[in-house]
């Protein structure tokens, strides 16, 4: 006798995927006991993200798609033309992956009369949040959605003071794939070594980068010999040209690689090779935040890195100060340095800070567990 058939999940994302959106991906192929298809207005990163189920207006007639696009542009809503395919597939429920991608999937969704699930980061509560227009179109969400999910209290927070009900609310850790990420060995110190202190991040101004630079620059007159390597990329070249501008006016060029972005087995790579993660997130001017807890940090704690970061957002959940990292006051790079000159003159420190902060990550943000979780939500709002 056949099983039942998997109740069907809508994932709602655009792009599909974004180049930082790894913890949607495992969400799509992780979930066991959901049919998981996605609706998307835009494709991108296919080859990295191979995903099966991807339903985008490309799967719309030559008409069809002039008439969404023009739609889309004047409304800034998405979902026309997608009825024919929820037909076919009887979801069960929509899960929006960022606030404002359920804001403009919600007369849809309310159309088919479905259950809403929508999971905020960061950037659609800090920043858009402050948006009259954004903290309109969210009360419509709020009102309608069955549950929004947050990475930490922090985030928790940011949704109640936008108008969302408390009781929406359910704190939804991300998770990594723990056997996925090798053990650092912290061994002795090697005569002469640079230590390595990695960041891994868009170049957006919430990730600090500004405070890494100038940290280094004051280890550097104190004569640390540190080298400081960075991942990432910006949306648009000024962003990097402003990170080389700055190095140059520092004076550290000798000591920083900026090494582009990378591919997800590079950069556990690069991790593994570090000696100290540095990421001192900070809010920026738009009022941009992380909202959570920035992905790499997660990453760089399981690999067994120890971690300096700043006291914002849900980083604190994540990097517990003094036990698996150092955590500072946002744009203080006096303080960012002397943190990192500590971990540096004790390497066992180092060492035991790795250990933890693995530990930390295995219990509370493995990938595996936070499935489960996320799978028992869902069942729950079905039954």
């Amino acid at each position: 006798m056949d099983s039942a058939p998997k109740p069907v999940i809508v994932h709602l994302v655009t792009p599909y995927l974004f180049l930082t959106g790894s913890w949607i991906y495992s969400q799509l192929t992780g979930l066991e006991h959901f049919r998981n298809v996605v609706f998307s207005q835009r494709s991108e990163h296919r080859d990295r993200f191979p995903f099966k189920d991807v339903f985008t207006p490309d799967d719309f007639s030559m008409p069809e798609q002039l008439v969404n696009r023009a739609w889309r542009r004047a409304t800034d809503r998405y979902g026309l033309f997608f009825e024919k395919t929820v037909r076919e597939l009887k979801p069960s429920l929509f899960q929006a992956h960022l606030g404002y991608e359920g804001a403009r999937w919600l007369g849809f969704v309310e159309r088919m009369g479905l259950p809403l699930f929508t999971t905020f980061y960061g950037v659609d509560a800090s920043k858009l949040g402050k948006i009259p227009s954004w903290q309109k179109r969210y009360e419509g969400l709020f009102d309608y959605g069955t549950a929004f999910l947050a990475e930490g209290s922090f985030l928790k927070r940011q949704l109640v003071d936008l108008g969302c009900p408390s009781d929406k609310i359910i704190i939804q850790h991300l998770g990594v794939e723990l056997k996925k990420y090798p053990q650092k060995q912290f061994e002795g110190r090697k005569a002469k070594r640079r230590l390595i202190l990695l960041q891994v991040s868009s170049f957006r101004e919430k990730k600090g980068i500004q405070y890494s630079l100038e940290a280094v620059a004051l280890l550097r007159k104190a004569g640390c010999e540190v080298e400081f390597r960075l991942i990432g990329s910006g949306d648009e070249p000024e962003a990097e040209e402003r990170i080389r501008s700055l190095v140059l006016r520092l004076n550290i060029g000798d000591c920083v690689s900026l090494l582009g972005p990378r591919g997800h087995h590079e950069t556990i790579e690069e991790m593994v090779k570090a000696d100290i993660f540095l990421h001192p997130s900070v809010t920026a001017a738009d009022g941009d935040n992380e909202g959570g807890a920035p992905v790499g940090i997660i990453e760089a704690s399981a690999v067994g890195l120890p971690v300096v970061s700043t006291v914002h957002a849900d980083i604190p959940e994540v990097v517990l100060d003094r036990v698996t990292g150092s955590l500072v006051p946002e744009r203080d790079s006096v303080k960012l340095a002397e943190e990192l000159s500590r971990l540096i003159q004790a390497p066992e420190t180092m060492a035991a800070f790795g250990k933890a902060g693995r530990e930390h990550i295995a219990e509370n943000y493995n990938l595996t567990t936070q499935l489960q979780k996320l799978e028992n939500i869902y069942a729950s709002y079905l039954r």
